[in-house]
C-alpha cells in the first residue's frame, strides 16, 4: 500500500497485456483447450467479435496441400453452417510455414460459431494430418466429462455472442496450465 498523496504510474499497454484475465470468457477458453488438445491457442478479437483458433503441424505444409486443406475446411464449415441454419459472417484460414512447423489459424465470427462446428473442424484436422498435428498431452478424460465440456462450450459461446464488451483475449497452454491474457 502506498502513502496517501502518492500516485502509482499508469500501466503501459505492455503492462496491461501481461496481466492475467479472469473474466467470464475464461471458462470458454479453458474448456476449448481442455476439450480439444489439438488447439494450440484461442484468441478473441473484440473489434471483429471473432475467435482465432491456432493449430500446429510438425511439418512444412506445401502450397498445394495448404490450398487443399483450406478448401476442405471451408467446404466443411459451409456445409455444417448450412445444415444448422447459421450464416457465416467471417471465415478465414491462414497457413504460415516456419521452418519445419506449420501454423494454421482459423478465424470465425462468434455469432455463427458452434461447439458442433468446432468438433467438425478438429475431426477434419485429425483425419487430414494424423500424428503430424501437434496435440497437447492431457490426462485421459472420460466420455461423460467430454460431453460436459461440449455443453459448457456451447453455453459460453452463447454468452459471448450476447456480450460486446468483452476485452480482446488470448488463451494458450504453458507447462500443463491454461493461461488467459488481455491483448
Amino acid at each position: 500500500m502506498g502513502k496517501r498523496g502518492t500516485s502509482r504510474p499508469s500501466p503501459t499497454a505492455s503492462d496491461v497485456s501481461a496481466q492475467p484475465y479472469q473474466g467470464s470468457s475464461v471458462g470458454l477458453f479453458v474448456s476449448i483447450l481442455v476439450r480439444y488438445p489439438e488447439v494450440a491457442s484461442v484468441t478473441y478479437c473484440r473489434d471483429s467479435h471473432s475467435l482465432r483458433l491456432t493449430f500446429l503441424l510438425r511439418e512444412s505444409l506445401s502450397g498445394e496441400r495448404s490450398a487443399a486443406w483450406r478448401s476442405l475446411l471451408e467446404k466443411s464449415v459451409r456445409a455444417y453452417t448450412a445444415l444448422t441454419g447459421r450464416t457465416v459472417r467471417l471465415f478465414d484460414v491462414q497457413v504460415k510455414v516456419k521452418g519445419t512447423v506449420t501454423v494454421i489459424e482459423m478465424w470465425r465470427d462468434v455469432d455463427s460459431l458452434t461447439q458442433g462446428e468446432l468438433s467438425v473442424v478438429l475431426s477434419c484436422a485429425a483425419e487430414t494430418f494424423g500424428d503430424r498435428l501437434v496435440v497437447d498431452q492431457v490426462p485421459h478424460i472420460e466420455t461423460d466429462e467430454l460431453a460436459a465440456q461440449e455443453e459448457i462450450i456451447e453455453e459460453m459461446l452463447e454468452d459471448l455472442r450476447e456480450s460486446r464488451h468483452q476485452p480482446s483475449l488470448i488463451a494458450f497452454r504453458e507447462e500443463g496450465r491454461v493461461l488467459v491474457y488481455n491483448q
